[in-house]
């Protein structure tokens, strides 16, 4: 989707740049408002939908790296998380 805004963008830019500053922004917001991160590692899951999603076929030709940079993604977010609600523990 977000090459149908920028169509000239290197792939590697969203998948190793903005992706997982993405994944760290939802943890530590998650970890802010004390939201529950289930609901962060789905939307952490869902990110590589950000670049991979142009059409049905590019979706199901790309499900393994949807699947791959998703987990990725949810582990970064979930390290963000639990290092963010250290901080704000030690805090208050």
């Amino acid at each position: 989707m977000i090459y149908w805004l920028f169509p000239k963008l290197n792939p590697l830019l969203p998948t190793f740049l903005l992706c997982p500053i993405l994944a760290i922004l939802i943890g530590v917001c998650f970890a802010y408002f004390k939201g529950n991160i289930y609901l962060g590692l789905i939307l952490a899951l869902l990110l590589p939908l950000i670049f991979i999603a142009t059409n049905l076929k590019t979706i199901a030709v790309n499900i393994d790296a949807w699947i791959l940079h998703g987990f990725i993604y949810a582990i970064i977010t979930f390290v963000a998380y639990k290092m963010a609600f250290s901080q704000l523990g030690k805090s208050s």
